[in-house]
């Protein structure tokens, strides 16, 4: 770094520093702890159940949709395999109601 820019540098970080609020210790956990306080207002979103039998479907769907694409073949084979991962799981339960 030449000296010509270190001095542009000291003069932005300086312009910087003017610009912004000078807070003690308190004044930041108090900002901090009231910014804490806002985010408790959040509801919280109930997920929505999705069926091993939908998930295989939709997967499915994916899949088809990303060969008429031309997607690449990693993300091909992610999709198959998370179809057929659903599937096993679409199966088990099966098997456990039996």
């Amino acid at each position: 770094m030449s000296n010509t820019e270190a001095l542009q540098w000291a003069a932005e970080a300086d312009d910087s520093l003017a610009r912004n609020e000078i807070l003690t210790d308190d004044e930041i956990i108090r900002t901090v702890t009231a910014e804490d306080d806002d985010n408790d207002d959040v509801t919280p979103v109930n997920p929505i159940k999705i069926s091993h039998s939908e998930a295989v479907a939709v997967l499915i769907t994916s899949l088809h949709w990303a060969e008429e694409q031309n997607f690449e073949a990693h993300e091909i084979m992610l999709l198959r395999r998370l179809r057929d991962r659903a599937f096993e799981l679409k199966i088990g339960t099966a098997a456990q109601k039996k």
